[in-house]
């Protein structure tokens, strides 16, 4: 009875132990085997040391921040995932229940130097405490690293604001024993797929580039992503860099709203105003003084797009066609005021518009209207007061005051009628030269609307013309 008896207890025993072992948590062989890899392992020495280390680098994530203009540079967020093969972190899997991964911190294994140099700043968005990688039991390190990249952007601002630039980003690698691979040219700039590259072995370091993901922001749309590998000799050793280019085209509306359609709506009108024959009547000073308001509005959205742009010695497209406006508006403004001299000048000295003038504007001889009946009205007025005045005086002796006082009363009349003759005169001289000038002004109103019209369309046509070629020398 008790040999049954403890063989059941054994055999209880045993199943509680396997029971107990079947539900012993994963992380035990993961302790283990990050044990059993670092115990001996320095983070400080090559994978190798007879031969070159096999670097697969995929930038994973692209997205443009930013890109200030007037400083030249351009921000970025990017993503680059790098892979090598480690033989002191290998294990089989079957001494560990079948675990072939692990995920580490990245301190505590050996990471490729490289570095974006032409980074003006350049920002690791997690710590090497925080950023972790991923080791596998055939020796694979897998390790993604994102960072915020301010780097230098050479822009190419004739076109500006239908410009395209190209920003790239250097990675640079300060091994001097690699193996480069080089990838095609990524074609489309919003793809995620994970196509391997066509190895071309003229180094020794191996870098291999798959298509991946990018963005654009608000301003900027990303349309094309390029690489370029470069491998240049440096104190008896091979350097490598591989180049992101990075193909921007600019999103126009805002500049096309808020500077393009007001300065075109403001030279408009202004020119209208200018050169409007409705208001020859009132002063043509009014009109000067609205050229001279609308070259200060235009002077100062000039001024919006030079503090956009870098100080260089080129002009923009948008700074060109500001000018051209601006230039157009200075000389009606002139025009204008030539005009305003030039009939103060006529109407001052009395002189009507000459046969020529009249001629050269297919105007017709205009005729004094007035003038002659008033004339001889007062004559035959002054004739029978002369008549009145023989009588008067041989027959009423005693009115030699009314006598008097009449002839103040005609001279004071006489007086009138030459001041409301020079008055009609210079009115009548004021409305001829107005009726000439209204022929220029309707002239000039035409000619300077279709300049307008044409330095607009001459300006939007930069939007339908062709992109030009990817620039491949970017520094």
């Amino acid at each position: 009875m008790k040999p049954r008896l403890l063989l059941r207890l054994i055999t209880v025993i045993s199943a509680l132990h396997t029971l107990v072992a079947g539900f012993e948590p994963r992380y035990n062989e993961t302790s283990l085997i990050l044990r059993d890899l670092f115990a001996n392992y320095d983070a400080r020495v090559l994978p190798f040391s007879n031969g070159p280390v096999v670097i697969n680098m995929t930038v994973v994530l692209g997205i443009l921040i930013e890109l200030r203009e007037n400083e030249q540079l351009a921000a970025f967020v990017i993503s680059h995932t790098q892979r090598w093969y480690d033989k002191r972190l290998t294990w089989n899997p079957s001494f560990y229940r079948g675990q072939n991964q692990v995920i580490v911190p990245q301190s505590l294994v050996w990471l490729p130097k490289m570095f974006v140099y032409n980074s003006l700043e350049t920002k690791e968005m997690l710590t090497s405490n925080r950023a972790d990688v991923r080791v596998y039991s055939d020796g694979l390190v897998k390790a993604n690293l994102p960072q915020h990249v301010s780097c230098i952007c050479r822009l190419s601002i004739e076109n500006f604001p239908f410009d395209v630039q190209a920003s790239s980003s250097f990675i640079f690698s300060s091994f001097a024993f690699i193996i480069l691979r080089r990838c095609p040219r990524i074609s489309s700039a919003h793809s995620a797929r994970n196509d391997g590259g066509v190895e071309s072995a003229t180094g020794r370091f191996i870098l291999c580039v798959h298509k991946t993901y990018f963005a654009g922001n608000a301003e900027w749309l990303l349309f094309n992503v390029t690489v370029r590998q470069m491998e240049f000799r440096e104190e008896d050793e091979y350097r490598i860099e591989v180049h992101y280019i990075f193909h921007m085209q600019r999103r126009p509306v805002y500049y096309l709203t808020v500077i393009v359609a007001p300065t075109f709506l403001i030279s408009a009108l202004s020119i209208l105003g200018i050169f409007s024959p409705a208001s020859n009547d009132g002063p043509r000073s009014e009109k000067v003084s609205l050229g001279l308001g609308s070259l200060l509005a235009m002077t100062v959205l000039l001024g919006i797009v030079a503090g956009a742009m870098p100080k260089s010695n080129v002009i923009p497209l948008l700074g060109y066609y500001i000018l051209i406006v601006i230039c157009l508006c200075a000389v009606a403004v002139a025009i204008s005021m030539a005009f305003l001299a030039i009939t103060r000048e006529y109407i001052t000295r009395g002189q009507p518009p000459s046969r020529s003038t009249l001629s050269f504007l297919w105007m017709k001889r205009m005729e004094k209207k007035g003038g002659r009946l008033v004339r001889v009205a007062y004559s035959r007025c002054n004739n029978n007061v002369a008549e009145v005045q023989e009588k008067i005086k041989f027959k009423v002796p005693e009115l030699g005051a009314i006598h008097t006082l009449l002839e103040e009363i005609l001279e004071t009349q006489r007086a009138f009628r030459l001041k409301e003759e020079a008055r009609m005169k210079h009115r009548e001289i004021e409305e001829q030269w107005a009726t000439v000038f209204a022929r220029f002004d309707y002239f000039f109103l035409f000619l300077f609307e279709a300049f307008n019209l044409a330095a607009l369309g001459i300006f939007l046509r930069a939007a339908w013309e062709p992109m030009p070629e990817l620039r491949e020398q970017l520094l």
